[in-house]
């Protein structure tokens, strides 16, 4: 079938284009090209949407009339699935075939005479010939081993130092297996035949094979202007699935067979979930069909009711759970909200630039601190699966986008995101003084890590907006009011002139504009619990400092992209001035 067969073209030329933008990675990163690698990242997010666009409108040439006939759709589906039946791509092909399908029907819910959708997983496809990782066997010298790894990761710049990397890796490898093997040895390490890239960071991934165990191992490697040097070795779960965590940007692989690949991280990342495997990789489309799949699984088994998520209300959104389900979901109410509550001139905002905001979160680096946001349309669930006062919150302030009747509830619209903890309840809920250091103080570094990455949330006291996730990491999850750093005009609030001013409201008598934010209001008002300030201030005084803030933007604009490190600073290896 004609229809049939073009999608399939779409979606192969599709394939080759996301390859042809992830293989730039590595050059860029040869050339410490910064800037390239964040616009390849922007062209490469944007790319899916903008071919189906393309595929819509050829379709509906091709289709003239019946575009929207669904027995037509039905047979178009039964031809494209035996059209990509074996192919190892099959799964990412048939969510990108439903895409089409959504986009020209409008589908509300799930139609399963036209979509794909199964609630379990397809066999595996035929393993390609060769692996997607290389085995290296241990002969007793672990130093050795190594540096035959950093061999076959070579780039066109030079490592630094390979022989103190490959000492320094193998140093903490031994060690650190030394509980697992005591007098006995590893018998190899698998490494992904390719480097993994995000920020300023080449990761190889690899596993140490002990018994019946997998070890991860991670190195991550940086190209700085003496060579490429290795940066540390993560041996345990907690790191490397920060690496992975669903806080930050997509990695850029070339991946042939990310089957394969996926197969390999789950072996030591056992606890991530595959849809945030897919989405690390890039395929996030295909992530949501995972993680859609998951939700069905978990609605029907659980037979749990969505709540109303615990917290503050949002002035914004609707939140909104399943008690044990790890993931939240969000609509916007229906009428404009005051935000900025500490600014004297308040503003209001209303559904299009809240998209706007979360669009603009999409299309930055996340660093680690912007929890990833999936947008889902059209979605149906049976009322039965909702709380009564869910229900009630609907009806009274998300009228535009849920429609409630007597069998279904149909969602327009929501975005849906990794549950963490508030700020505040994390603070009132902790009793190790220890943890509550280390976030607190990790709140100052992110809000440092924001501003690096260029946005700035303008209502920074509101600490409900923060999150901490279980590795007790501080992120941002509304971004209903965050701007480009750029925008934001950092003053100092003028002291009043003369004894008339002093009697004067500063609504009175300070002038502002909507993009006005006084930094001396940030130690009065930080939202941080006052007997805690002195832990925060100890490490973060500058942020309270002008200087601060205007230096941020002026590296924003020059396009700086700042490194960020996802794992904890005091593990990088020490690394001694190198001489011929």
């Amino acid at each position: 079938m004609e229809a049939a067969e073009f999608i399939r073209v779409v979606f192969d030329e599709y394939s080759v284009d996301y390859l042809r933008i992830t293989r730039r990675a590595k050059q860029l990163f040869e050339r410490r090209d910064w800037k390239g690698r964040y616009q390849d990242s922007i062209e490469r997010l944007d790319l899916y949407e903008k071919v189906l666009d393309e595929a819509a409108v050829g379709l509906g040439q091709i289709l003239g009339q019946s575009r929207e006939d669904r027995a037509l759709w039905t047979a178009i589906k039964q031809s494209f699935g035996k059209i990509v039946a074996g192919r190892h791509d099959m799964e990412l092909a048939e969510t990108f075939y439903s895409s089409v399908t959504r986009k020209m029907l409008r589908t509300v819910g799930i139609d399963r005479e036209v979509e794909f959708f199964r609630l379990g997983t397809r066999a595996p496809a035929k393993r390609p010939a060769e692996r997607v990782f290389r085995r290296y066997f241990n002969h007793g010298d672990t130093k050795a081993l190594i540096r035959e790894i950093l061999d076959d990761h070579r780039f066109t710049v030079e490592y630094e130092n390979p022989d103190r990397d490959a000492e320094q890796v193998a140093r903490e490898v031994d060690l650190y297996l030394w509980p697992i093997v005591q007098h006995g040895s590893f018998k190899s390490i698998d490494v992904i035949s390719f480097p993994f890239f995000r920020n300023k960071v080449a990761y190889i991934v690899g596993r140490v094979n002990v018994g019946h165990r997998y070890i991860p191992l991670v190195l991550p490697l940086y190209s700085g202007k003496s060579g490429i040097y290795v940066d540390t070795v993560l041996l345990n779960d907690a790191d490397v699935s920060v690496v992975f965590s669903f806080a930050y940007s997509y990695f850029h692989v070339e991946v042939v067979r990310h089957d394969a690949v996926i197969e390999f991280l789950r072996s030591i990342l056992p606890q991530t979930p595959i849809a945030d495997l897919y989405t690390s990789l890039g395929y996030n489309k295909h992530g949501k069909t995972e993680f859609y799949r998951h939700l069905h699984h978990f609605v029907h088994e659980s037979k749990e009711k969505f709540v109303i998520a615990p917290g503050k209300e949002g002035a914004v959104m609707i939140g909104f759970t399943l008690a044990d389900f790890d993931y939240v979901f969000k609509v916007i109410k229906d009428r404009p909200c005051f935000l900025r509550s500490t600014d004297v001139t308040g503003k209001r905002i209303d559904r299009d630039e809240v998209r706007e905001r979360y669009n603009l979160v999409c299309h930055r680096d996340r660093v680690g601190r912007l929890v990833d946001t999936q947008e889902f349309e059209n979605l149906r669930f049976r009322k039965k699966r909702f709380s009564p006062e869910l229900l009630r919150e609907f009806k009274l302030a998300a009228r535009e986008v849920t429609e409630v009747n007597s069998e279904y509830v149909v969602i327009d619209h929501l975005y849906v995101q990794r549950k963490v903890v508030p700020l505040p309840m994390f603070l009132m809920r902790e009793k190790d003084p220890e943890v509550i250091r280390r976030v607190i103080i990790d709140f100052g570094y992110f809000l440092k890590d924001l501003a690096a990455t260029g946005i700035f949330p303008y209502d920074l006291f509101n600490t409900w907006n923060y999150g901490v996730t279980y590795r007790s990491r501080v992120v941002l999850f509304d971004y209903d009011d965050v701007q480009p750093l750029e925008r934001a005009n950092f003053r100092q609030k003028p002291e009043p002139r003369d004894d008339t001013e002093e009697l004067m409201d500063e609504e009175d008598r300070i002038v502002t504009e909507s993009d006005d934010f006084f930094i001396d209001e940030i130690e009065r008002y930080s939202g941080i619990p006052y007997p805690l300030k002195r832990a925060f201030d100890s490490v973060h005084g500058d942020l309270y400092q002008l200087t601060f803030w205007r230096d941020m933007q002026r590296r924003v604009r020059r396009g700086e992209v700042v490194d960020n490190t996802p794992y904890d600073q005091s593990k990088r290896f020490l690394r001694p001035p190198f001489r011929e």
